[in-house]
């Protein structure tokens, strides 16, 4: 859902992160990013063309990727993305078995998750679809998020954004680079990029205005076609626009003024009604990975992690869930999170009993045990773990974490090494071998994995810093050094390009 649905519930329990993270002002800033964002994103005209239609355009691809990752490097700088791995998982296989049916097959996508408490989703050119902790906490089935990553997909294979720079004579790129701005100085003065924000949107607020409700009728019908498709309930949509229609209700006069000119009416409800009608009704289970995605961001977005072990002990003592896994799973974090390893231990025992071989489960106990001192019986889990399911990324990871917590570096700088190899573009792992090569002792080669992370962040800059580092690392060969000669120009290049992409 875009801007409109980008609401907060007083009586929920994630709402804490963004002030804990910048302050009451900063977590205005980025909700007001995020809403200005959706709306120069979402604009079309109400002419649409066919899906994977580009001519009528007056971006290309390259231009919409670049104007994308600027937008991602501010988000990752600004620490918004959140970086676990199972989640990042979780939400990047869900979003790409639905943008498999969406007939883009040119269109690359990137699906991650927000540090952000509120109701919101929301698209940004060069495919990439970014769902806050908060919607995917207040859903209630794995229908509903599907269905916002529907709507979500299809406002990217539509051109909404594109289309709109012609109609509105181009103004949306110069302002897409003053949201992309505002991000930036609100981290270091909250006050003073609210205030850059909303002086360069008043502009061109009543421009964008003009096309969002045709906008968000295209997404909304593409989007049933893509969960039907993909074999989700199309009746996941209405549904999901219904309790967002009761959500607003707690808001009352104190709705944000762009929100209240884009409201889930009843109107769009019965619209959505009627098109899935047109579908056989399917019957879909959610996953357990949905559940315990949601666990875990329960957790995270939770302020008082007492509060939730009280209401979360008294839900399952009362019947009060949906599903009852997912509320023990939750309960076990938090109280892991509390340092109740017992407790914790117990319940996670119980759940892998249910489900032996379920990875959340088996990671969530070797984490327990590692915490509570117990690294053998950790390192067990994990090797266990990997027998069942061999290279599982989450457990790879946290298996490695643990060798060198266990003073085993030399092993986990082997293992990350094949890690790295088999997967070059995930900055975790690079990460972690610099961990590893550093607790090995090899200074150099921890600095040379650095900057292989920050490269893939687009930090080229730090990038840059860490090889420099390794060139002052003494007892270097020959061919280390010239390996990481050459790739600091190879870097160095790279940088010159990214600053020019940032002028055009």
């Amino acid at each position: 859902m875009r801007a409109e649905v980008s609401i907060e519930s007083p009586h929920r329990e994630n709402q804490s992160l963004p002030q804990q993270r910048f302050g009451r002002k900063g977590a205005r800033l980025f909700a007001a990013v995020l809403l200005a964002a959706s709306g120069l994103l979402h604009a079309a005209t109400s002419e649409l063309p066919d899906i994977g239609d580009t001519s009528a355009t007056t971006l290309s691809p390259e231009q919409e990727a670049r104007i994308g990752k600027q937008m991602m490097r501010s988000l990752r700088r600004n620490k918004l993305i959140n970086d676990d791995t199972a989640l990042n998982q979780y939400i990047q296989n869900l979003g790409h078995r639905l943008s498999a049916y969406s007939g883009a097959d040119h269109q690359s996508f990137t699906f991650f998750i927000v540090n952000d408490p509120a109701i919101n989703a929301f698209a940004m050119p060069g495919g990439y679809v970014g769902v806050n902790a908060g919607l995917i906490v207040a859903s209630d089935s794995e229908n509903e998020l599907a269905s916002v990553l529907a709507h979500e997909i299809s406002h990217v294979t539509q051109h909404h954004l594109a289309r709109s720079y012609e109609k509105a004579n181009k103004m949306n790129l110069p302002m897409t680079a003053a949201v992309i701005a505002a991000i930036l100085l609100g981290s270091h003065d909250p006050q003073a990029g609210e205030a850059a924000l909303m002086a360069s949107l008043a502009g061109s607020a009543q421009m964008q205005l003009d096309f969002t409700r045709a906008n968000e009728q295209e997404a909304d019908r593409v989007g049933i076609q893509l969960l039907a498709q993909a074999g989700f309930d199309p009746r996941g949509m209405s549904s999901f626009f219904q309790r967002l229609q009761k959500e607003t209700r707690y808001y009352g006069s104190g709705l944000p003024e762009f929100l209240s000119t884009h409201p889930v009416t009843t109107n769009r409800i019965a619209e959505a009604e009627d098109r899935e009608s047109q579908y056989p009704p399917v019957t879909v289970h959610d996953s357990e990975n949905y559940h315990t995605t949601k666990a875990q961001l329960r957790l995270l977005m939770s302020r008082d992690i007492d509060d939730l072990i009280t209401r979360t002990k008294a839900n399952i003592g009362k019947g009060r869930y949906s599903n009852l896994a997912e509320e023990q799973f939750t309960l076990a974090l938090a109280l892991r999170e509390r340092g109740k390893y017992p407790e914790a231990r117990a319940l996670l025992q119980t759940l892998m009993k249910q489900a032996p071989g379920r990875i959340a489960y088996v990671h969530a106990l070797a984490q327990t045990e590692s915490l509570a001192g117990n690294t053998e019986e950790a390192l067990k889990l994990y090797r266990r773990g990997l027998d069942l399911y061999p290279g599982n990324i989450e457990l790879t990871l946290s298996y490695a974490k643990t060798l060198i917590q266990a003073n085993q570096a030399d092993t986990a700088v082997d293992m990350m090494q094949k890690f790295t190899h088999a997967h070059s573009d995930m900055p975790e792992g690079y990460k972690l071998l610099a961990d590893a090569q550093s607790s090995a002792g090899h200074e150099a080669f921890s600095h040379a994995a650095y900057a292989e992370y920050y490269a893939l962040c687009d930090e080229f800059h730090s990038a840059i810093d860490q090889l420099n580092l390794a060139l002052l690392v003494k007892d270097k060969d020959f061919y280390q050094t010239s390996s990481i000669e050459a790739r600091l120009t190879q870097l160095k290049q790279l940088e010159k390009q990214q600053k020019l992409d940032s002028m055009e």
